[in-house]
């Protein structure tokens, strides 16, 4: 089993996951109120929409009222009052959680809410600050929709033997197969910041699908087997960001095992810690980018 064949094939199951619509988990109960109500940023409304898989990056913040959020380090500082803030400020918030809102949803969805309206193809929001309820909030949330995956568009360019986009001197995982989308180095890694939160090693439910598409791959080659690398940036004690990576790197494994039926004997896991930096740790981008899981074949 070659290396190249298995980053090809997880690569491919990963692109192959359709753009969906944002919805509710169905073991997540957000506590939304049942009358018009205004929330504090800080546990409330992020745990709110952490409820539906989504997240506030650092680099997203500058896009929100800075009442709601603020960076401090690397990290995201939400406020601990309730603002009822307008809808075009709710807007704001909710595109920096990644989310999208087309004309044809608002038209569908929200004609009989005081939060958005279309002319011309063209979406406005008021500016009065609002409160809402939890059926409100739940019709609005129902608008907006993940960004859809793109198809992979893989050019042959010149020093790029394999077709993937990645030209051979920046390639760390050369012979992949025409077609199949990788990362800039040409590797299949998932960030950490997608699996679990800051400091945690608890892989997020919404993000089990991604997991899930490997039993494909282990079923496609039954001799595979697979080690499990966790990585960390250079932020931080040395020993501590060890123990960290190990411990993600046991909850990818034991998440293999437990729940997407891969036999224990086919896999390994092994913390680096931050040992092995895929890029220079001098940037957020780049910490965030070596913040990391991969799988390596063993065979």
């Amino acid at each position: 089993m070659h290396k190249k064949t298995l980053f090809a094939l997880l690569a491919m199951l990963a692109i192959s996951i359709p753009a969906y619509s944002i919805e509710l988990p169905a073991d997540a109960t957000p506590q939304f109120g049942k009358s018009s109500t205004a929330y504090s940023s800080s546990y409330q409304f992020n745990s709110l929409l952490g409820a539906y898989g989504l997240a506030l990056e650092p680099e997203a913040v500058s896009g929100v009222p800075s009442s709601y959020a603020k960076v401090s380090g690397d990290e995201v500082v939400f406020n601990n009052n309730s603002i009822a803030y307008t809808p075009a400020q709710y807007h704001t918030i909710l595109t920096a959680y990644g989310l999208e809102l087309y004309p044809e949803a608002v038209n569908e969805k929200l004609g009989g809410l005081s939060y958005a309206k279309v002319a011309n193809d063209k979406i406005s929001f008021p500016n009065t600050s609002t409160a809402y309820s939890r059926d409100e909030w739940t019709t609005i949330l129902s608008a907006y929709s993940l960004p859809p995956v793109p198809e992979p568009v893989v050019m042959a360019m010149p020093g790029d033997e394999d077709g993937d986009g990645v030209t051979d001197d920046l390639d760390k995982c050369p012979g992949t197969p025409m077609g199949v989308a990788v990362g800039e180095r040409g590797c299949w890694a998932l960030t950490n910041s997608m699996l679990f939160d800051f400091d945690s090693a608890v892989i997020k439910p919404a993000f089990y699908h991604i997991l899930d598409y490997t039993k494909e791959a282990f079923d496609a080659y039954p001799d595979m087997h697979v080690q499990v690398d966790g990585h960390t940036d250079s932020t931080g004690p040395e020993a501590y960001n060890q123990m960290l990576s190990e411990k993600r790197a046991t909850a990818i494994m034991n998440y293999l095992i437990n729940s997407v039926g891969v036999s224990a004997d086919r896999l390994k896991a092994v913390g680096f810690g931050e040992s092995k930096p895929a890029f220079p740790n001098d940037t957020k981008e780049n910490r965030s980018k070596n913040r990391r899981v991969e799988f390596t074949p063993l065979t």
